[in-house]
């Protein structure tokens, strides 16, 4: 039990998380809705997010003559009731006063993005965690409604790619005081959309395990744990990139150009990144190489620009979408979306973090 404890420290601690960007601009009509997915979990994998510069001009918008939206989900670890009031003191510090907000648990939000999608808003706020942001980003996919996604639950991958890891106060303050429209690409599997990154294969399991040392189960965070490891050599994952690009591997990860160290938020491509190892000692191998920064450089890790990924395997595959899990099959394809959703960032964005 030590042991395998000691291999998911090991595995778990040295991969950080760190990036934001975005891109262009574009109009349409009013916000849709989507049911919530209560499941979230932590993804921070193999150092993805790196990004520290912005590629493209943003739009600035007066905040003050629309109609905004607020969601908050207080089942997500980093809110409250009392975040509610204090999210309206900022916004009405900001001469934003006609809001409405929709506070509550998490068997309360489906039914506040539904009475959302008949609002007709402008600007949905959602301070939450990755599930509930992942499903706002969608509910706001090819509208008019711009998105401001506030960290509030365990590794918020959108909000941090985005503002850093500014607290979800000082990130609300900051952007409205000088508000500017950015829009990012994505990634979609079936219906589903994400934003950051995908991670398919049995690795993905290990962000369970994390989230349970996160919350102090430690014997449910060994647990998990070892049923991860042994699922990573049982599961293969056929993947093919292109005729040049294909094999087997224990994880593939597909990431979008808002966090991709190699591409700016132009490139209308996706990166992916096919992961293979033998046995436990090459896992903590490349481990280690995250902590450094030198994934990219393992011999164990092929990686391919594309608009395109078909995963398969002979039974069902872990798959995580900006750290929520989400049902696969034994079959998939993974494709790029330009122009994916619109997002409200602060104007000096790129100033700051760079």
């Amino acid at each position: 039990m030590v042991k395998r404890l000691f291999l998911l420290k090991r595995c778990f601690l040295p991969f950080q998380f760190a990036g934001q960007t975005s891109a262009d601009t574009f109009e349409a009509s009013p916000i849709c809705t989507r049911v919530v997915c209560k499941t979230t979990v932590v993804f921070n994998i193999f150092n993805l997010m790196s990004r520290s510069t912005s590629d493209m001009e943003s739009a600035r918008v007066d905040l003050s003559e629309l109609k905004v939206g607020a969601i908050i989900n207080t089942s997500s670890g980093g809110c409250d009731t009392e975040s509610e009031a204090e999210m309206l003191d900022l916004l009405k510090g900001a001469n934003v006063s006609n809001c409405k907000t929709w506070c509550g648990e998490s068997d309360q939000i489906e039914r506040a993005f539904a009475e959302a999608a008949t609002q007709e808003l402008k600007i949905l706020i959602v301070l939450g965690g990755d599930g509930t942001i992942r499903t706002a980003a969608e509910a706001c996919t090819g509208t008019g409604t711009y998105l401001l996604p506030l960290r509030g639950g365990t590794l918020n991958m959108l909000p941090r790619a985005l503002y850093g890891d500014a607290s979800w106060q000082n990130t609300l303050k900051d952007t409205l005081a000088d508000p500017a429209i950015k829009v990012l690409s994505g990634g979609r599997v079936g219906q589903e959309l994400f934003f950051v990154a995908a991670v398919v294969g049995a690795p993905g399991l290990w962000m369970e395990a994390r989230e349970a040392m996160r919350e102090g189960d430690i014997l449910d965070a060994v647990h998990k744990g070892g049923i991860a490891f042994e699922a990573m050599f049982d599961t293969t994952i056929q993947y093919f990139i292109s005729p040049e690009v294909s094999g087997e591997a224990e994880v593939v990860t597909v990431i979008c150009p808002l966090v991709s160290e190699q591409m700016s938020d132009s490139e209308q491509t996706l990166e992916a990144a096919a992961i293979a190892v033998a046995n436990v000692a090459e896992v903590l191998g490349l481990a280690t190489a995250a902590a450094f920064g030198k994934w990219r450089e393992n011999k164990r890790v092929t990686l391919s620009k594309t608009q395109r990924v078909a995963v398969q395997s002979s039974g069902d595959i872990p798959l995580f979408l900006d750290g929520e899990k989400v049902k696969l099959g034994k079959i998939a394809e993974i494709t790029f979306v330009p122009k994916a959703v619109n997002v409200i960032v602060p104007a000096n964005l790129s100033t700051r973090f760079s």
